[in-house]
């Protein structure tokens, strides 16, 4: 087992890819006090005169994004992909706030691009990144066995629940199917989703937005933003395709492993459609369904404040 934070005054801590030979940031509390009293969100360059590294902080930041930003920082590499996530090379969470210092990324926003492009093929372009990124995320890994969850195990993270996070932990795929489908029913839906657990997990980003992809100069592209990633069925990734921020269309150019015969888009389409007005059902019945128990529920919750804690050579 790794052994705990070094200072026990943090809640988490990790270490991650070592920086650049000479390149050194602030650690621990030190870092900390760096970033001030900014309570939401902040991010700063460090240092200020040619960037090595990017810090990102405040309560608005989830340690989610340390470990989905890692994995596939790592994936991608492992897969010889043109795409790349930053690397992060630290991060601690203290009282709740998270503070990051992942590798800093030279390019300008897919927005900002879209904006400059001066024709309609190189706007196409562009978009095709966008495709080609999320399609290169869906062929990560995943682990056989994994449950549906962010990816640092804690409460999926996703477009179709209220606030982007489902109201409770899930043992495995059947236990989120009966919820959703149970909410479905309670909203006098038609739509039932079916054999979710024969489709492929995938590494689901659920923000999908112009300004989490960055193309530098050379014209690669770099995903920038995984807070809200979750290891989830491959409906959730394609839901995504119809319901997302991107302010263009991308149906039919992302990559996304199906399952013949098998396919629960639309019926996530009508669990967020009914989101909205009948969000507090969700939360309702999550109890009286499989694995919703108080001790099934605190003994996932109970593992994950463990593993927060380890600190990663």
């Amino acid at each position: 087992m790794a052994p705990e934070p070094q200072d026990e005054s943090l809640d988490a801590e990790f270490v991650g890819v070592p920086p650049p030979n000479g390149a050194h940031f602030p650690r621990a509390n030190e870092l900390i006090d760096l970033c001030g009293n900014e309570k939401h969100r902040g991010s700063f360059a460090l240092p200020s005169v040619a960037p090595v590294f990017w810090v990102k902080y405040g309560l608005g930041v989830y340690w989610n994004e340390v470990v989905a930003q890692d994995m596939a920082y790592h994936e991608l590499r492992r897969l010889g992909s043109p795409v790349r996530a930053p690397a992060v090379f630290y991060a601690v969470k203290k009282r709740n706030r998270v503070f990051i210092v992942m590798e800093y990324i030279p390019g300008v926003t897919v927005g900002k691009c879209l904006e400059q492009a001066t024709s309609q093929s190189q706007k196409e372009h562009i978009i095709d990144q966008v495709a080609l990124s999320l399609s290169e995320l869906h062929r990560i890994t995943i682990a056989p066995g994994s449950r549906p969850a962010a990816v640092n195990g804690g409460y999926i993270r996703h477009t179709c629940f209220d606030e982007e996070r489902a109201p409770r932990h899930y043992e495995d795929v059947d236990q989120l199917e009966t919820h959703l489908n149970g909410f479905l029913k309670g909203t006098k839906q038609k739509s039932r989703i079916k054999n979710l657990s024969l489709e492929p997990l995938v590494f689901c980003q659920s923000d999908v937005y112009p300004d989490n992809f960055m193309i530098n100069d050379a014209g690669d592209i770099t995903v920038i933003d995984f807070a809200d990633v979750s290891i989830l069925p491959s409906s959730f990734a394609t839901f995504q395709l119809y319901n997302n921020r991107l302010g263009f269309n991308i149906r039919g150019k992302v990559w996304v492993p199906t399952t013949e015969g098998v396919d629960n888009t639309q019926a996530l389409l009508a669990v967020c459609g009914r989101m909205p007005i009948c969000r507090g059902l969700l939360e309702n019945i999550a109890a009286k369904l499989p694995g919703g128990d108080e001790e099934t529920q605190n003994r996932i919750e109970n593992s994950l404040a463990t593993s927060d804690r380890l600190f990663y050579p």
